[in-house]
């Protein structure tokens, strides 16, 4: 019996931004999917006076530009309290991203990855090599005012600029501000909020790193470092 696609389930329950629950998290938890899938996300806003819409970003949209997600254009947005369905194919493999597409949101923390696999029985998307794991990577900036605070500065006379971002973020980990520059007892950099954040390897093993940015204003170069002492045998 032939290979045949799936159908995919992804339930929000709601959209916190700025931390205001104490479930809430960034970014949003990773989509997978194979080749060929359909994909069903199923949105409610539970923002209580603003808008929401969704983008896929990199997805196709083959014959549902509506699941585009972009407000005003495709779609009209979420309102509060409202709940819409997306559903659309991923017809080509590899590491797409998600994120609101309504003011500043994004850049709040509604972002997330989507992560489709290539179709089984091989073929021109085959995957060209083999690896033991795979870890992601998500970067974004971050500033220490909310969104609503630099909205207001933006839309302001005269205007009033966001400047450069407080804090970089990997997979929503980072500093809210540098322990090495701030007097003694000022902040605890051993506290597990502080810690940055570790990937699993075994010596030996092969992994792929999925590497996206969500990023507003920052150019970022990714590089992992490589010594030769760490490599040394023992």
């Amino acid at each position: 019996m032939g290979w045949r696609p799936r159908l995919l389930c992804c339930l929000f329950l709601s959209l916190t931004l700025a931390g205001l629950a104490r479930a809430a998290t960034t970014p949003g938890p990773t989509i997978r999917a194979t080749q060929g899938d359909t994909v069903v996300v199923r949105v409610k806003n539970s923002l209580l006076t603003e808008y929401v819409a969704i983008h896929w970003h990199g997805i196709r949209q083959i014959g549902t530009p509506w699941a585009d997600g972009t407000e005003g254009v495709t779609q009209c947005p979420i309102l509060p309290g409202d709940t819409f369905t997306y559903t659309f194919v991923v017809d080509r493999p590899g590491t797409y991203m998600y994120h609101a597409h309504y003011g500043m949101q994004r850049s709040a923390g509604l972002n997330g990855l989507i992560v489709v696999a290539a179709a089984p029985g091989g073929g021109p998307d085959a995957e060209p090599f083999r690896y033991d794991g795979e870890h992601h990577v998500l970067l974004n900036d971050w500033w220490h005012k909310s969104t609503y605070e630099q909205a207001t500065g933006l839309a302001s006379v005269p205007f009033g600029w966001v400047g450069e971002p407080q804090s970089l973020l990997i997979s929503g980990r980072g500093r809210f501000v540098n322990c090495s520059t701030m007097a003694v007892g000022a902040c605890n950099a051993t506290l597990r909020e502080c810690t940055t954040l570790v990937f699993a390897v075994v010596p030996g093993k092969t992994y792929r790193f999925r590497i996206a940015s969500m990023t507003s204003l920052s150019a970022l170069n990714f590089e992992i470092e490589c010594s030769r002492e760490l490599h040394r045998p023992h």
